[in-house]
């Protein structure tokens, strides 16, 4: 799905099935990102996963298919407003970056937003299990989808969930409440603000569903990241105001 943002740009809602083959590889991107400058161009992600091998993968093969899953569910490119503002907030909070990349990589990939109603309407403590997954994904894509390739998005949405910290466990999967995160509600908020929504609307979208935020909280949420200096809040009476000059590179 692709929608006009404010400024006549676009945002895209994307529909790639990169987690029927694999998951959404939380801590290669957070080596990855760990060993790139935040002011790096392009080509250094391709550089460093393929040529430097800082991923660790025994084949060239390896190398390059790590990194076209990975330019696949984050750009790897800061001319790409979502890439770059995730770049911006990656090092405030390193506990939030699995939360982070959770919410970047829902926004790509089609299977792993499918799989999502199965966690998001399982209550903490209940178990999610793979067939749940399954069967998530196959009310969106039973048609288009093999049997052996509708089981693997159980599995591996299931360990995506729990890179995320939506689910715990290994074999059994518990739901578990998310932390909301300032830096992970700040981003949530800016790809609602791409996607053309406005004022607290900007968390009223799909992926700032990622962020377990009690219902009639969202307001509350956007004040502690303005607090923290992550976003611009201006609230008078019924008006709400949400701008983003610290994500955008502004100020």
């Amino acid at each position: 799905m692709i929608v006009s943002d404010a400024s006549g740009g676009h945002f895209a809602l994307e529909s790639l099935r990169t987690t029927a083959s694999h998951t959404i590889a939380t801590p290669h991107l957070i080596e990855l990102l760990r060993v790139v400058p935040a002011e790096a161009p392009r080509e250094r992600y391709r550089e460093v996963v393929v040529d430097d091998n800082v991923l660790g993968r025994p084949t060239q093969a390896g190398r390059q298919r790590s990194f076209r899953h990975l330019r696949e569910l984050y750009f790897l490119d800061p001319s790409r407003r979502e890439f770059a503002a995730l770049r911006r907030l990656w090092d405030v909070d390193t506990a939030a970056q699995p939360l982070l990349a959770g919410i970047l990589a829902f926004t790509r990939d089609g299977i792993l937003r499918a799989s999502f109603p199965a966690v998001q309407q399982a209550p903490p403590g209940a178990i999610v299990t793979s067939d749940d997954l399954t069967k998530a994904v196959t009310t969106v894509y039973g048609a288009e989808l093999s049997e052996s390739t509708l089981g693997k998005t159980g599995r591996n949405t299931g360990a995506c969930w729990t890179q995320t910290g939506h689910l715990a466990g290994r074999t059994k999967k518990i739901r578990q409440t998310v932390e909301s995160f300032p830096t992970a509600v700040a981003f949530a908020a800016y790809l609602g603000h791409l996607a053309g929504h406005r004022g607290v609307g900007v968390l009223d979208t799909p992926w700032a569903a990622l962020l377990d935020l009690p219902g009639g909280t969202a307001l509350d949420a956007l004040r502690t990241a303005h607090t923290q200096g992550l976003i611009d809040l201006l609230v008078a009476g019924n008006v709400v105001d949400v701008s983003f000059p610290v994500i955008e590179g502004t100020r």
